[in-house]
């Protein structure tokens, strides 16, 4: 299994061209976040050399106009913003942004509560010296909010089952309200997935075409979600996306593990940068992807950290440059 950022055929010279800005529209950076855990961290230790040689590979071989920065009290010859935050999940506990920064409460059902608590608090003073945001009291994890970059997310289930004080009704319009958008999207949750999150599910690349996982071993389900979708969004137009799962290596007993959900990609509007997973599928789904989106593709290799439980995009926070900054 590789270790390291790699480039095939056609997607080399699409890379190219995006760090070149060639034939393209200058786009605004964007800063994006991982997080490094101390080396006394027990959970997150066999995984250390993993998580350096993934923050570095994306700092080496970012788009031009992504900066990729990580969250660390480590001396380190990464570019990194001086902060301890000990835990690798950021996607979940940062805010969801759309045309605003709202921070939901993260209160996720599949930790102790006193962790949870935690933090929450050690992020938030992150956030409270870097950035103006909103907040709202409704239960939501960041991973479980996909948006269009016009005026529709997609969330599941998960979210009726945090927050029983609210009615469906009043779901859907706080996040209206708050996201600033007209379609609410809600899917059922995976069968199993304690996480309940959409972006292992279903992936926007344009207003109104979204990808959608195969769910292989479960063609039922798929078509219980794509039903879900076009009932708020009629004319929403849905690609199955391949995937390999396998549970093989999962690390925690309570966490499915995320390899071979290619779904679960960061897109930023310079590069969309794919889980690659060591398995035979990963260069066939990649050249989809490729024909699919109109940004530079940048495959990343993941394949021991996704058996943790989380991907690419769970990994990762992007924040537009000069939009929230205090």
């Amino acid at each position: 299994m590789t270790k390291k950022i790699w480039l095939s055929g056609g997607g080399l010279l699409m890379i190219m061209l995006g760090l070149l800005g060639l034939g393209a529209v200058r786009q605004p950076t964007e800063t994006i976040y991982t997080a490094l855990p101390d080396s006394t961290d027990t959970y997150y230790r066999p995984f250390l050399k993993d998580l350096q040689r993934f923050n570095r590979a994306l700092q080496y071989h970012a788009a031009a106009g992504d900066t990729f920065t990580t969250l660390t009290t480590k001396v380190t010859t990464l570019r990194h913003t001086k902060f301890h935050y000990p835990d690798i999940w950021l996607r979940d506990v940062a805010p969801v942004i759309t045309t605003r920064m709202v921070k939901f409460d993260y209160r996720p059902s599949y930790l102790p509560q006193a962790d949870g608590r935690y933090l929450n608090r050690q992020f938030t003073k992150f956030l409270n010296r870097r950035y103006h945001y909103t907040s709202s009291p409704l239960v939501l994890d960041g991973g479980n909010v996909q948006w269009n970059g016009h005026d529709t997310v997609v969330v599941t289930r998960q979210i009726w089952r945090d927050n029983p004080d609210w009615s469906h009704r009043e779901i859907v319009q706080e996040l209206q309200r708050k996201l600033a958008v007209r379609h609410v999207i809600i899917i059922p949750k995976e069968p199993g997935d304690v996480l309940g999150h959409s972006d292992g599910m279903v992936k926007f690349i344009g207003k109104r075409t979204l990808f959608v996982n195969d769910f292989r071993e479960d063609p039922g389900f798929l078509a219980r979600v794509k039903r879900a979708i076009h009932q708020t969004v009629p004319d929403m137009t849905m690609v199955t996306l391949p995937s390999a799962y396998t549970a093989k290596g999962q690390y925690d007993r309570h966490i499915a593990s995320a390899k071979g959900l290619y779904i679960n990609m960061l897109q930023t509007p310079h590069a969309v940068y794919v889980p690659q997973y060591g398995l035979r599928q990963d260069h066939a789904v990649l050249r989809l992807i490729q024909r699919h989106v109109n940004q530079p593709v940048i495959p990343v290799s993941v394949g021991h950290l996704s058996t943790l439980g989380g991907s690419v995009h769970c990994l990762t926070w992007e924040v537009p440059h000069g939009k929230f900054e205090k």
